[in-house]
């Protein structure tokens, strides 16, 4: 999710199963993605918006055994006339801290099995222009590039 600036991750829009012998993870809302790594004003900043996605922060501290994620992040000041959403978005800032360095590092293995050509598919089919394609695929092979570097 940190990867994407998924920063919407209130526990209605993921879900772990257990199916048998098997664990099935399922995100059911991608929707605030692609923008900054929290929820920000304008609005339009948080989701599908190159700009922001290019200048967020990916990668806060790593340490030889850990890594934390800046995604998601705490919400602008703004929302703080919501407090229970402004609050409920900060509590969420755990998420992302103290993931395994060697976990990290795996899953940017798995994502660099992706071919450039499958990474601009799935922007195309998401409707995007040809120029924000390659922009947001640009910045998706880096941060892969970054876990695999770890």
């Amino acid at each position: 999710m940190a990867l994407i600036n998924n920063w919407d991750l209130k526990d209605e829009n993921n879900g772990i199963y257990h199916e048998g012998s098997e664990y099935v993870y399922v995100v059911g809302d991608l929707g605030a993605t692609f923008g900054s790594a929290s929820r920000t004003w304008p609005k339009d900043k948080s989701k599908g918006n190159i700009n922001s996605y290019q200048h967020s922060k990916f990668l806060g501290k790593v340490t030889p055994t850990s890594v934390n994620f800046r995604t998601p992040a705490r919400p602008s000041w703004v929302y703080i006339v919501n407090p229970k959403e402004y609050f409920q978005r900060v509590h969420m800032e755990w998420i992302g801290r103290n993931i395994p360095r060697e976990d990290a590092r795996w899953m940017g293995k798995l994502l660099a099995r992706l071919s450039p050509a499958q990474i601009r598919d799935a922007f195309r089919a998401a409707g995007y222009s040809p120029s924000e394609i390659e922009a947001f695929a640009s910045i998706v092979e880096r941060r892969i590039e970054l876990l695999t570097d770890l």
